[in-house]
């Protein structure tokens, strides 16, 4: 007791100093860094914002034609604005673009299902070709002749845009107009105005009598006014046109001791080349697509299973002599392969086969009112919830049967008619044709 009473101060002291000490090691430890942090913004119902670190990205919940080097014009809440530079755009492969090309045409299609489409800022100058999978097949396009690509893309921001404070800031892709302060002599311009004099504006002078109409038993100074007709149901829109399983892309063709080498049919050696590229797949091992590809190079590419664009995985090959149906015998390949994509059991394509059937399915819809443009539009079996647009009439895949080959569709309620659900199947086969 005497000890303490001796040093009191100093107890005091030491206490205090172990304990801002512990506060400082506490804010050190559970202190989060701001670089390392993914946050989201979206203070508009049609885009996403998501800032990691120095890099911003920005997608669009509808179609945009937003390319590099386009502005992004961002207003604070503090009334500053300012403008972002698009550095870069992704499109996912085997998602729906609209190619504009300096000539004027217009190439509706998709990305490749081999690679997404990346545009840097100089993607005028990169050399090669767009391809763009359309109804009529793969079709390839100059970088040098592209305009622009409309699409729901993701688009890479300039490194200025991590500066900003995302959560008090909206975005336009117009530059906002900056509207001068109201005149301070706005009193001046008010004139009072003379009160007009009264004046007799009826139909009628003093002493004429009204016209009168015997309506029903009833009479009455005004005709009664035409009956309205009701708006009649307009036709659903849509037509299931096809329901078939998709060929898939890759082909055995040959192979080298137990090496097989596939054919990649989606993906031509060089633009407009009518040769495919051919891959070497080697036993056991997996490939994803080659995003990357340059001409001469494979469409696919070594990684690990757990990747997450792995596609394809050769679990056994083997060549062996089949009888044919001459007497002969015939060497004939065969492989068993793991399409990782459609998340189902292992299936044999070997040397023989022309196609392959791999549940991969087509299916195509028709739009077609009376009046109104026709227009074909294309989806798989993964497009569900998808939606679609077409002459201001609004649809959505609710469900997708494939035992059946059915689909459930409901289109959007408009001003004049009502919202509608309905189950779209292919029309009867005449079994006399």
């Amino acid at each position: 007791m005497k000890i303490i009473k001796a040093h009191y101060e100093k107890f005091i002291f030491a206490t205090s100093l172990f304990l801002l000490g512990t506060f400082f090691v506490i804010e050190f430890i559970f202190d989060e860094d701001g670089d390392s942090r993914k946050n989201s913004f979206g203070r508009n119902d049609f885009f996403e914002i998501q800032a990691s670190g120095s890099e911003v990205e920005l997608s669009f919940l509808s179609e945009t034609e937003l390319m590099p080097g386009n502005l992004i014009f961002v207003t604070l809440d503090s009334g500053e604005s300012a403008q972002v530079r698009i550095e870069g755009a992704l499109f996912k492969r085997r998602s729906d673009i609209l190619v504009y090309t300096d000539d004027g045409n217009k190439i509706d299609g998709r990305v490749s299902s081999n690679q997404n489409l990346i545009l840097e800022s100089d993607w005028k100058t990169q050399r090669g070709a767009l391809n763009v999978e359309t109804k009529t097949g793969v079709l390839p396009v100059p970088y040098e002749s592209v305009q622009k690509v409309a699409g729901r893309g993701v688009y890479t921001l300039e490194a200025a845009a991590a500066s900003l404070d995302w959560d008090s800031a909206t975005l336009s892709v117009y530059q906002p107009k900056i509207y001068g302060g109201m005149e301070s002599n706005q009193t001046a311009r008010v004139r009072w105005q003379k009160k007009s004099e009264d004046m007799n504006e009826s139909i009628y002078d003093t002493f004429t009598p009204p016209v009168i109409y015997l309506i029903d038993g009833r009479l009455t100074t005004k005709l009664p006014e035409e009956p309205v007709a009701e708006a009649e149901k307009e036709p659903f829109g849509l037509l299931l046109t096809d329901f078939s399983q998709r060929p898939y892309p890759h082909m055995l063709k040959r192979w080298i001791g137990e090496t097989p080498y596939f054919e990649d049919l989606n993906t031509p050696m060089a633009p407009n080349s009518d040769r495919n590229v051919f891959n070497r797949l080697e036993v056991g091992k997996t490939y994803r697509p080659n995003t990357e590809r340059k001409p001469g190079q494979p469409s696919l590419i070594e990684c690990e299973k757990t990747h997450p664009d792995a596609k394809i995985s050769i679990e056994y090959f083997i060549a062996q002599q089949l009888p044919t149906k001459s007497g002969g015998r015939m060497l004939v390949g065969r492989a068993m392969v793991k399409d990782h994509e459609m998340d189902g059991k292992p299936f044999e394509i070997n040397s023989l086969m022309k196609e392959v059937f791999a549940g991969d399915y087509k299916i195509k819809l028709l739009f077609n009112l009376a009046g109104l443009e026709p227009k074909e539009f294309e989806f798989s079996q993964d497009d569900v919830s998808t939606t679609f647009e077409h002459e201001s009439r609004k649809y959505k895949i609710e469900n997708i049967d494939l035992e059946n080959k059915s689909l459930l569709i409901s289109k959007e309620a408009t001003i004049m008619q009502p919202s509608e659900k309905i189950i779209l199947s292919l029309p009867p086969v005449d079994p006399l044709r």
